[in-house]
């Protein structure tokens, strides 16, 4: 390989393993915030109360239950509707909800974050203290002017002269702050602490928040302290006081007969003012297995220290007792410790591993304790003061798996045991609606399985013991003197009903969680079964260990379920709107509608399909009826659809008018436009309607509450002028969006401090006189219910009102209805105030206004939308008419008329302002959207102008005019923030493509036309033929006199056949629901027609040949505009979330959900072509050529859909004519188990099976593609005991058991093997291992249909899905699953291992149970001498490891056959074929690049191999584009290394080494490297441990290098979040590179793609400038990349 190679890659999925959490007020005073590390990625959640609502609740909890592991059934968790989670309240309740203020990518690592704590001063807010590897520290600020993060200080120590070895791959760089915020200390190299003083808290007068810091030696003489395995701080010291645990003579189990008692707790003191440290006090002669500690707070004191077999307590340099946890501890204590403990848990049997166990307070006596089983523990400190003389624990959640090791451990999804990863408590303040939750402290505990929870506890008698003695820390002390008396701790025991007593008191409630995708063990890519396309894959990973696992499935887009699908014959659809209208009732002579309460469940009335030269309208319901003969305007396109007065009326906006109709389908009110005007867009939010003509002129129509008739509203002059480009309605339903002197009425204090600042004091007095208008008090007042008053109001009216409108009157009054509107235009000097209405108008030069209507006053303004800042901030203060302002737009205009050509052709197609969420979730977004497809998201947030804060500041103290002038300023305290999303949707021929599509469309629909109208008239032909037959034949058999029988004239024959084709349109157009089977039917002949085509006009024929190259732009834009579509379409219920739809080439979906953060998800809906677009003839249409087969589908229109067969679902019409009802698939808000679309990705997390509740980490999950089933790995935990050694014994107990068995006994001198043979019971406290099985499991329910137990202590090593030749299958091969086991019974025992072959074959489904038709068919097992490590497929052929023997075997006849084989180094972890290519990673020699020979006789010859033979592979495969080939391999260290095999250069030495081209870190370890075989190249897929996902592919040289040169100067450019270098970031460390240097040919996309996705354009422009390139080539080349991973 001469030419050079080059790799692109990009992290696709974030990491989602919560690994570290901190509880603090970062955003503002007050706040409660919630700071979680996940792997590089910094998330801040706010804890915020939220309306629960029992009886109503959208969000309804439901529990999982279980099957019985040895039923013969296995069930899927089935979701049980009719019941209430735990802590759910039975009344409407405010509780604890995470949401998500913001999330960062960080160029390094978190390996700890702790709070700084700044005190309840005014003003003050937390900083956050993040520690990076090797030894850095940075502190970072929340930045409330730009919603992001601001770094403070950063240190770094990575010093030679602290450094006390070379590489510090066991450094963990944790993280402590004192309790008062008077330091932080970070452990460095070894035994040396980094100190970094902090300012006094609540001092804001200091320069810095923070001291130069020192470094301390542990090591030095005046404290000697070795060994150092954990650190705390202590609470209730004068200064910061520390807490070491160390080993001073380190020791292990094995010398556990010379030295157990050798760990030690050392209390010293930090002299902040001097540098130093000095000890207080040691307590030694500790258990040797203590790992970690835990600060009791007083009036308690001291620490915990726990241990794999005890926990101790130390105070005041003494151990107070140490508490066994099993009977085998006392091994690890020594003699001198036995006065001290305490075996009050010896029954419990426990062994705790404390680095996988989290610890948290409750109270000043009781710890909550999640172990790394999952298990939940209360251990409660009971003595007097400062003496404790027991600890209890009574465990609380989770399986006793001592007690019953065959017990099911599946996760239960409201309950709080989880894998712990860590745990942090939480302080909120709570309301008076929510003061039932002051006396509950709440928790957030980060899980390792999937789930962290936000966890509520609450002890029931608290108040209790606050009303008690103060100086019995436990209440039940001195009643229970025989508990707590005077006889020695070893021999007082607690009884179980006491325990039960004490343990009772405690309440737990889960509030709200976190779903996670980590950590990950396996992973494997499927097809969804939902499609079934080949397109459509999906990726499912298994999370968390042996003792408790789930299964988690991801796809990158929301595919909808498909309820029905039905073709719209005619022509092309452009559009589709559904609508609901209440009827009116005559009650008490006042028309009345029905009550709005039941709105939620109305079901929409109409539906509207809009053509491009007419419109029809469907009866919604059950069933779409189309409907002839209605108010609806039907003679061309379709605009708009929406409803008005309250859900009473109905209005179309067409290209030359409006129409209302009533709930009957009647029309009311008909208005015109003027001839030379034509609408390309419009808008209806009631009560008003906005409609843009084709020259630029923005029409407002405002309907009347008493005449209930639309009428123009008065606009500014501007708006004539045809300088608005894009305009939007908004409706402020919440009053969220406060103005600027609200904003200084609640911040006055901010105020008065800017004030003073300046030597200028306020007077409150003063200042309460500025705001005595008692309309701006009621301003924040008015809410949901005076926005429901408005409709009710809307919906009264006169009797004589009512009855003119049901009049039919004559439709040529239009235009006197017209000029009737503009005569009663609105007077907006009339109106005054609080109108939650607004408008957004976009003008020529680039400046988006947002006006309050109904008066039109500009109160927010902010220059050049189109460059898509990162921050929208306000460029006009005072709030003015602009009307008035005129003028100074028109100049604006023309400073601004570069606007085109400074965004390289982008523009602002289309805005909207929407709030997403209900009643308790107000957010307000702005969604952008422009020429090139790109959507961006931006979230609104209060911030008052700096400018109008010091007008006010100067105004107020000298009186002047201005003060009166800010008085009546109505201006928004208002910003954007742009949020992040990933998706890419950049095409600049966007709007070029679409009317290359449609005109495309235009040729094929005329085709079917004529082919249609062809068929028809030889139809209706066919049936005039037969009746003249029939009315002959029957006037021939007639005897009687029939002298008034008319011999069938032919008015008569036509009226048959008039009645013939009104029976076709009968059969078509009232079209039911389609069962799902049915929808993907493919029908060669074509469609019925659905309407009398005779009546349709056909096009003309000049329109039939359209072709590409005819197509001029300027006239392509009037033939087909594409303002005719309003792509934002909001959907208040999409499956449970608040979303909005936006339509185009790549639809994609914007929601939120509980955590209140927009999420933006690409859209694929599964339909086919219609039949009737299916090319006829030789000479048909192409419809490939003709872009209706794009990927994804091209959308037209989406509308919601709400009926009983679909229940909050949307109506969705390709480009290709199809009309699609679906639904949301079941979501995590609907149903616990069901998606979560609140994520990065759509995600579902669920039990690993249901017969099991553990996952294998080696064999995790396979897919398998013959049946679309998925295969795991499964584990159950059991006791681990020795076998009997001497094989004499052995053999003796077999034969005994034999004969008992009635078996007949093995043969003399026969060896048992170790795995059969009995256990040896020599301890009381077996260690657990898991007891693998294999599940196969339902794509569709992910229930276990079957399972296959494999024997005791037999571990899954490797297993996968693999093409196997085979003689009895169609097309000579067949996917067979693969499993590799290995048996583990000790050091002293020699490995042996098993190979399985098994196919997945159909069955008779159980009764009532279809996805149980498939089964696991076992078609050989042999049991070989070596752990069988890895598996796979070379040539149709099995390619399986023994060790370090790798072995090539044949399966024919359904057995496995060797004919080839290779002696390895070590021990082979992977191996991948490709053609005659075998790619080999050795666990400690390498890489190795294998050729097969199979023409004679076959074997494997080593064509090359790493150089250095050092790397330790876990993963490796193919990378390939074109003619290149490049082997990726991935090391235990989480490091990604690239090969090439180039026997032409010198260097390779005739190709036996192979070359090293690039090496790029992932920082986590890689569990699974999958190759996804796209339409232009290969990509790999690396899943990392913390969940994130990597991509990985070969780009051309042109395009790596033109990224590269941009890649190269951002990093120098952009300001790098904490000052983390990216390029360290992905760089291998020293001493794990090899001697030979690789090039530099790995691009890191991580940084170029966020700018180019979610950047300003400003700086996506000057990157590419100063390399010579432009934006538009560089989007180009990410898109062009970035298109091989939208397969998900």
């Amino acid at each position: 390989m001469r030419d050079p190679v080059y790799t692109y890659c990009r992290e696709i999925l974030p990491p989602s393993v919560v690994e570290h959490a901190a509880s603090l007020s970062f955003t503002r005073p007050g706040a409660c915030n919630l700071a979680l590390a996940r792997g590089n990625l910094l998330e801040v959640y706010e804890v915020g109360l939220v309306m629960k609502k029992s009886g109503d609740d959208e969000v309804p909890s439901a529990e999982y239950e279980y099957r019985d592991a040895g039923a013969e059934e296995f069930d899927l968790p089935m979701i049980r509707e009719d019941q209430t989670a735990p802590g759910q309240r039975s009344k409407n309740t405010k509780q604890p909800q995470l949401h998500l203020i913001g999330r960062w990518s960080l160029h390094g690592k978190i390996m700890d974050l702790r709070a700084v704590q700044r005190g309840k001063a005014r003003g003050g807010v937390d900083r956050l203290l993040l520690s990076f590897a090797e030894a850095k520290m940075s502190l970072v600020a929340f930045d409330a002017d730009t919603q992001g993060i601001a770094t403070e200080s950063i240190h770094y120590y990575e010093h030679d002269a602290l450094k006390q070895r070379t590489f510090n791959d066991g450094q963990t760089c944790d993280l402590r702050t004192d309790p008062e915020g008077r330091c932080a200390a970070l452990r460095l190299y070894d035994d040396q602490l980094a100190v970094l003083p902090f300012a006094a808290p609540g001092d804001l007068t200091a320069a810095k928040p923070y001291a130069d810091s020192f470094v301390v030696n542990l090591r030095d003489a005046g404290i000697g302290v070795r060994n150092v395995r954990d650190f705390a701080f202590l609470s209730g010291y004068l200064e910061p006081t520390l807490a070491l645990l160390h080993e001073q003579e380190t020791t292990w189990p094995g010398r556990a007969e010379e030295a157990v008692d050798t760990c030690s707790v050392t209390i010293v003191s930090l002299d902040l003012g001097r540098n130093s440290v000095s000890v207080l006090n040691a307590a030694s002669k500790l258990p040797y297995d203590c790992r970690t500690l835990l600060p009791v707070p007083e009036p308690v004191g001291g620490v915990m220290v726990f241990a794999s077999s005890s926990i101790t307590h130390v105070a005041n340099g003494a151990i107070s007792c140490i508490s066994l946890l099993n009977n085998a501890a006392k091994q690890g204590i020594g003699a001198s410790m036995q006065n001290y403990l305490d075996e009050t848990n010896v029954d419990l049997e426990l062994v705790l591993d404390p680095s996988g166990s989290v610890c948290t307070l409750v109270g000043s006596n009781t710890v909550v304790l999640w172990t790394q089983y999952g298990h939940v523990f209360l251990l409660r400190l009971a003595g007097n003061g400062r003496l404790i003389k027991r600890i209890v624990a009574k465990q609380i959640a989770g399986t006793d798996i001592r007690k019953n090791p065959h017990a099911l451990t599946a996760p239960l999804w409201d309950d709080i045991s989880i894998l712990p990863s860590c745990a942090t408590e939480l302080h909120l303040v709570y309301d008076d609606d929510s003061a039932y939750l002051s006396d509950e402290q709440l928790f957030f505990i980060g899980g390792r399985s999937g789930r962290s929870l936000l966890v509520g506890v609450r002890d029931a008698n608290t108040l209790d013991r606050a009303a008690g003695d103060s100086d019995n820390i436990v209440d039940d002390i001195d009643i229970e003197a025989e508990l707590y008396g005077d006889a020695p701790p070893s021999s007082t025991t607690i009884k179980s009903s006491e325990r039960e007593e004490w343990s009772a008191s405690y309440t737990t409630t889960v509030y709200d969680e976190i779903v996670g995708t980590g950590t990950v063990v396996g992973m494997d890519i499927g097809v969804s079964a939902a499609s079934g396309a080949a397109e459509n894959l999906e990726m499912v990973s298994c999370m968390g260990n042996e003792w408790r696992g789930s299964l988690c499935i991801q796809q990158r887009h929301v595919q909808p379920e498909i309820v029905a699908s039905f073709d719209l014959p005619g022509s092309p659809v452009r559009g589709v709107w559904t609508v609901r209208c209440l009827r009116e009732y005559n009650i008490g002579g006042v028309m009345q509608a029905a009550d709005l309460a039941s709105l939620a469940d109305l079901s929409d009335t109409f539906m509207v399909v809009s053509r491009d030269t007419s419109t029809s309208v469907f009866a919604a319901g059950d069933d779409l009826q189309e409907l002839d003969r209605t108010g609806f305007y039907a003679n061309g396109p379709t605009i708009d659809v929406g409803e008005i007065l309250g859900y009473t009326r109905v209005v179309q906006v067409h290209t030359h008018g409006l129409r209302v109709v009533n709930a009957s389908g009647r029309e009311v009110q008909s208005i015109g436009f003027d001839q030379d005007q034509h609408a390309v867009f419009a808008e209806i939010a009631d009560p008003y309607v906005l409609v843009r003509m084709r020259s630029g002129k923005a029409v407002v129509f405002e309907a009347s509450s008493d005449s209930g008739r639309l009428r123009e509203a008065a606009v500014p002059s501007y708006f004539e002028g045809g300088q608005v480009v894009a305009a939007s309605l908004f409706e402020d339903v919440h009053h969220v969006l406060g103005t600027n002197r609200e904003w200084a009425e609640r911040n006055k204090d901010t105020l008065n401090d800017q004030a003073r600042a300046s030597g200028e004091a306020l007077l409150d007095g003063d200042f309460d006189n500025l705001y005595a208008d008692a309309a701006v008090a009621k301003k924040r007042k008015r809410g949901v219910d005076h926005a429901a008053s408005q409709r009710q109001l809307r919906r009264k009216h006169s009797d004589d009102v009512f009855d003119d409108l049901y009049d039919e009157g004559d439709n040529d009054q239009a235009d006197e209805e017209m000029e009737d509107a503009k005569d009663e235009g609105a007077r907006p000097e009339d109106v005054r105030g609080d109108s939650p209405m607004f408008m957004l108008a976009l003008t020529d030069s680039g400046d988006l206004n947002i006006l309050r209507l109904p008066q039109f006053e500009r109160v927010w303004t902010t220059r050049r939308l189109d460059n898509l800042l990162d921050t929208l901030t306000v460029a006009q203060v005072a709030g003015a008419k602009l009307a008035a302002s005129d003028s100074d737009s028109d100049e604006e205009g023309a400073a601004h008329s570069h606007v085109a050509s400074a965004t390289h052709g982008r523009r602002v197609d289309q805005i909207r302002l929407v709030q997403l969420g209900g009643d308790s979730i107000t957010d307000t977004h702005l969604l952008v959207l422009t020429t090139a497809g790109e959507v961006a998201v931006y979230r609104a947030f209060e911030h008052c102008a700096h400018e109008y804060m010091s007008q006010r500041a100067a105004a107020t103290t000298s009186r002047s005019d201005l003060e009166l002038q800010l008085d009546n300023d109505d201006g928004l305290a208002l910003r954007f923030a742009r949020m992040q999303h990933d998706v890419l949707a950049y095409d600049p021929e966007y709007q070029q493509k679409m009317r290359r599509v449609q005109a495309r469309q235009e040729k094929a629909f005329a085709e079917w036309e004529e082919r249609s109208k062809m068929q028809l008239v030889s139809k209706v032909e066919e049936e005039r033929t037969a009746r003249k037959r029939a009315v002959e034949k029957q006037q021939r058999e007639e005897t009687m006199a029939v002298a008034d029988w008319d011999e069938g004239s032919d008015d008569e024959v036509g009226a048959s056949d008039s009645a013939v084709v009104s029976k076709v349109v009968e059969e078509n157009v009232e079209t039911s629901f389609a069962a799902p089977d049915d929808i993907y039917a493919d029908d060669s002949s074509p469609s019925k027609p659905t309407q009398n085509i005779s009546e349709q006009p056909i096009m003309p024929s000049d329109n039939k040949a359209v072709e590409d190259s005819d197509i001029d732009e300027a006239e392509a834009a009037l033939r087909y505009p594409l303002d005719l579509t309003r792509k934002f379409i909001v959907l208040d219920n999409l499956g449970g979330y608040p979303a909005v739809f936006v339509t185009g080439l790549r639809a994609v979906v914007v929601l939120a959900g509980s955590k209140r953060f927009a999420r933006v998800h690409p859209v694929r809906v599964p339909v086919k072509l219609p039949p009737s677009l299916q090319p006829v003839e030789a000479k048909g249409f192409d419809a490939e050529a003709s872009g209706l087969l794009m990927p994804g589908r091209p959308l037209v229109g989406v509308a919601r859909f709400h009926s009983r067969a679909c229940a909050n679902g949307i109506v969705v019409l390709t480009q290709s004519g199809t009309l699609v009802v679906a639904r949301l698939p079941l979501s995590a808000q609907t149903a616990r188990g069901g998606i979560e679309f609140d994520s990065a990705w759509p995600v579902r997390c669920i039990p690993a099976g249901t017969a099991h509740g553990g996952i294998s980490t080696q064999g995790g999950v396979a897919f398998h593609a013959g049946s679309g089933s998925y295969v795991a790995a499964t584990a159950t935990p059991e006791p681990f005991y020795i076998r009997e050694p001497n094989p004499d014994i052995a053999f003796r107990q077999a034969t005994e058991a034999a004969e008992a068995a009635g078996k007949p006994a093995p043969a003399p001198r026969t060896v048992i093997p170790e795995y059969q043979r009995h256990d040896l019971r020599t301890t009381s406290v077996p260690p657990l291992v898991p007891r693998f099985s294999i599940d196969l499991l339902s794509p569709e329910t992910w229930e276990t249909v079957d399972s296959y137990a494999l024997d005791a202590h037999e571990h899954v090593a490797a297993m996968r899905t693999l093409e196997l030749e085979s003689a009895q299958a169609e097309g000579g091969s067949r996917a067979l699953l693969c499993v590799g086991t290995g048996f583990v019974l000790g050091e002293d025992v020699m490995s042996r291992g098993r190979v399985y072959v098994f196919d997945i074959v159909d069955v008779v489904p159980l009764p009532g149970r279809p996805q149980t038709n498939r089964k696991l068919k076992l078609l050989y097992t042999e049991e070989v001498h070596g752990v069988v490590s890895a598996v796979g497929e070379l040539r149709g052929n099995l390619v399986m490891s023994e060790g370090s023997k790798l072995y090539v075997r044949s399966f024919a006849n359904d057995t496995l056959t060797s004919f080839a084989f290779l002696d390895c180094h070590t021990w082979v972890r992977t191996a991948v074929g490709l053609r005659n290519f075998l790619l080999v990673g050795d666990v400690a020699s390498g890489l190795s690049f294998v050729g097969f020979q199979e023409e004679g006789p076959a074997r494997l010859h080593v064509l090359g191999r790493d150089a250095h033979a050092c790397l330790p592979v876990e993963c490796a495969d193919f990378l390939v584009l074109g003619q290149q080939l490049q082997l990726l391999a991935a090391d235990a260290h989480g490091h990604l290394h690239l090969f090439v095999y180039a026997p032409r250069d010198v260097h390779s030495f005739g190709g036996q080494r192979l070359l090293r081209r690039g090496e790029f870190s992932l920082r986590s370890r890689v569990v699974s490297l999958r190759r996804v075989v796209g339409s232009t190249r290969h990509v790999c897929l690396a899943a990392t441990a913390d969940g994130a996902v990597h991509a990985v592919s070969m780009v051309p040289e042109k395009t790596y290098k033109r990224l590269q040169r941009v890649n190269a100067q951002l990093v120098r450019a952009v300001p790098p979040v904490c000052g983390l270098n990216p390029r360290e970031y992905r760089a291998v460390p020293l001493h794990r590179r090899q001697n030979q240097a690789p090039r530099r040919t790995v691009l890191d996309a991580d940084l170029l793609v966020p700018l180019y996705a979610h950047g300003s354009v400003a700086r996506q422009r000057e990157a590419a400038q100063r390399d010579g390139t432009t934006a538009d080539r560089v989007l180009r080349d990410i898109v062009e990349t970035e298109s091989a991973f939208g397969i998900f």
